[in-house]
């Protein structure tokens, strides 16, 4: 099976997540950081990212990208 859906193989895949999240955080590849937003602001985030299509996190740097660009 490519994508075995076993209890075991669930976990070998959260194992092997965990791993990489963490070698890409040591490495500075990546950074984490919690947010705690107003409901509503949250609620306006996620809307901004649903209809770009993006994650959060890609929802975020879209919006970051927008106010440099004008702002130049």
């Amino acid at each position: 099976m490519a994508y075995a859906k076993t209890e075991h193989s669930r976990k070998l895949r959260i194992k092997t997540a965990n791993e990489w999240n963490k070698k890409r955080l040591e490495a500075g590849i990546v950074k984490r950081i919690t947010m705690q937003f107003a409901t509503e602001d949250a609620n306006e985030l996620d809307a901004i990212a649903q209809e770009l299509g993006l994650s959060r996190p890609q929802a975020i740097k879209k919006l970051c990208e927008m106010y440099r660009e004008s702002n130049k």
